[in-house]
């Protein structure tokens, strides 16, 4: 039961003194005092606590202050409270994000580069870049798929994808997933081919002020690269082999 009360924020008085008032049930404050191992004037400070928290009450008797105990259910109140009061606290932290983002301080001229490894190292990646609010441009390999799995993949990425509406703009190879993602024709996705020839092992996400490189070849491995002069070059090479497949390569 200590366990469980400090779980719910009690301090070790705190749960010293609500346990010997259940087993005391009503009483007085010397009463309590001496049943929990604690001074009077302590007993007094803890009591008021627990009766703002509704688990005990004070009362007079024959003029002599004394404490009741309340229904334990009363501690599911107390968890409710909590939990509004963590709602409450993450509500907040959203509302004031951006000015927090907007004080970070950020040298753009030199590049931030995080290193990621193994399979779970894609998936981080991979969730990174569906983190972003902002139209992405992809050279995508199917190998992707491969590794992480295709029905995976849909359940733990496609269907954020479809509820943010975010754009894709994707190269791709004639990997069966890429093909099938083609064929589903949905509208926040845009395909384009490479010649079916290309055999790449390496993917190519370009969002927000970063680029990702996920190698998958093994040991797996990527990077993402923070840096807006970066994003600008691999932005322009994206946007010329886009222009230069358009129409082409398309599967059957």
């Amino acid at each position: 039961m200590r366990q469980i009360l400090k779980q719910l924020n009690f301090s070790d008085k705190e749960t010293d003194v609500y346990l010997a008032a259940l087993k005391l049930g009503e009483g007085s404050i010397t009463e309590l005092a001496k049943k929990a191992n604690i001074k009077r004037p302590t007993a007094y400070v803890v009591l008021e606590r627990l009766k703002e928290m509704g688990l005990v009450s004070l009362s007079k008797k024959k003029g002599k202050q004394i404490f009741i105990t309340e229904n334990p259910e009363k501690l599911l109140k107390a968890v409710e409270e909590e939990k509004e009061k963590i709602i409450e606290k993450e509500e907040k932290i959203k509302e004031a994000l951006p000015k927090f983002k907007a004080l970070r301080k950020k040298d753009t001229t030199v590049p931030l580069i995080k290193y990621y490894e193994g399979k779970e190292g894609i998936w981080n990646i991979v969730e990174d870049l569906v983190e972003s609010k902002e139209e992405n441009w992809i050279i995508a390999t199917g190998k992707i798929y491969d590794v992480l799995g295709l029905k995976q993949f849909t359940k733990r990425i496609t269907l954020k994808r479809r509820q943010s509406g975010v754009k894709l703009n994707i190269i791709a190879d004639h990997h069966p997933g890429n093909v099938k993602g083609y064929q589903a024709n949905e509208y926040f996705r845009e395909y384009r081919f490479m010649p079916d020839k290309i055999n790449l092992n390496s993917s190519v996400y370009i969002y927000e002020n970063k680029v990702a490189l996920i190698f998958f070849k093994e040991p797996l491995s990527g990077i993402i690269i923070e840096n807006e002069e970066l994003f600008s070059v691999f932005k322009f090479m994206f946007d010329s082999l886009w222009k230069e497949l358009e129409g082409k390569n398309l599967p059957e």
